[in-house]
């Protein structure tokens, strides 16, 4: 007797074609031939997506790459799928795994980004530009890239929020005035605790990582544009008095890009194809996630820092 045998497929958040995500696959049977014995249809799914299946049992699954759910993914955050197909000999399933990767570092349209001669909107910055960097003076930009998302209400959508940093909550005038940053990007952070955990005088922290509910916060939006900056090599940045880093084309920092954008930097770097390291180093040490928890708690305004304690 013939019987109709479960299928799978994957894809992966941002390895989009025109922002589409794509995998296809025939569902068999165990025994006997299943030429044209399935249902025609097409099967709507939960982010942006459908699963597309012929008499055959040949199936197509596609997904909006820009679901806020799927972009909310980091690596090795998954989310799935299931779809129930028909035919002649009873029902199965086509089960699709969406894999995530984390999100590239980048600067919220509207930060004010020091240049030689002021400060600039990072959207108005193009490739060739010239901007102030903390370690090497004037540095050109090699390349400006920009991602507009929607994060109207789904699922996941907290984890993609920008990270507001007020007036003063990294130290005095840092930043000057608040400032918004993609939830992975960097910031720089001077404090004595940071040479009792890693005997540097300074390193790089995750903004999402410093968030205290208070003075860094998640920052409610129906939409954000965020935009990238890369040099020759990896700088750091000044924006309304405080330093952060420009875009870093390792391997997780370009998995976070579709295959066009993913492209143009390659073009740019082509040892970064096989050599995802031959970039060179981050400009600072990088917190790992404990060190950033003991930061976040010194950062947090007085009275948080006692209920911590507690």
């Amino acid at each position: 007797m013939a019987i109709p045998v479960p299928d799978t497929g994957s894809v992966t958040e941002d390895n989009d074609s025109g922002g589409i995500l794509s995998t296809s696959g025939d569902i068999d049977y165990l025994f006997g031939n299943d030429a044209g014995a399935w249902t025609a249809e097409t099967i709507t799914g939960s982010y942006g997506s459908e699963l597309v299946i012929d008499e055959d049992g040949n199936w197509t699954y596609t997904a909006n790459n820009d679901n806020a759910a799927i972009q909310a993914l980091d690596t090795g955050e998954t989310l799935t799928e299931v779809f129930t197909v028909t035919s002649a000999n009873g029902t199965s399933t086509v089960t699709i795994t969406i894999n995530g990767v984390d999100e590239p570092p980048c600067f919220v349209a509207g930060t004010l980004i020091d240049t030689p001669h002021g400060p600039r909107p990072v959207e108005t910055l193009r490739e060739g530009d010239l901007v102030l960097t903390r370690d090497h003076g004037a540095q050109a930009i090699r390349w400006a890239g920009r991602r507009l998302l929607d994060l109207r209400e789904v699922p996941g959508r907290q984890a993609l929020l920008p990270i507001r940093l007020r007036r003063n909550c990294l130290g005095p005038g840092v930043p000057d005035r608040d400032l918004l940053l993609s939830p992975m990007h960097r910031v720089l952070v001077r404090d004595p605790l940071v040479g009792l955990l890693t005997g540097r005088d300074e390193v790089l922290c995750p903004a999402s990582q410093l968030v205290n509910g208070d003075t860094i916060t998640r920052e409610e939006v129906a939409q954000v544009c965020y935009h990238h900056l890369l040099f020759e090599t990896h700088q750091i940045l000044g924006s309304s008095g405080c330093d952060s880093e420009s875009f870093y084309p390792g391997r997780l920092g370009l998995d976070g890009f579709g295959d066009g954008t993913r492209e143009e930097v390659l073009a740019l770097f082509p040892d970064l194809r096989s050599l995802p390291s031959s970039y060179g180093p981050t400009a600072r040490h990088v917190t790992k996630r404990h060190e950033a928890l003991l930061l976040a708690d010194r950062l947090a305004p007085a009275p948080q820092r006692a209920h911590s304690a507690a």
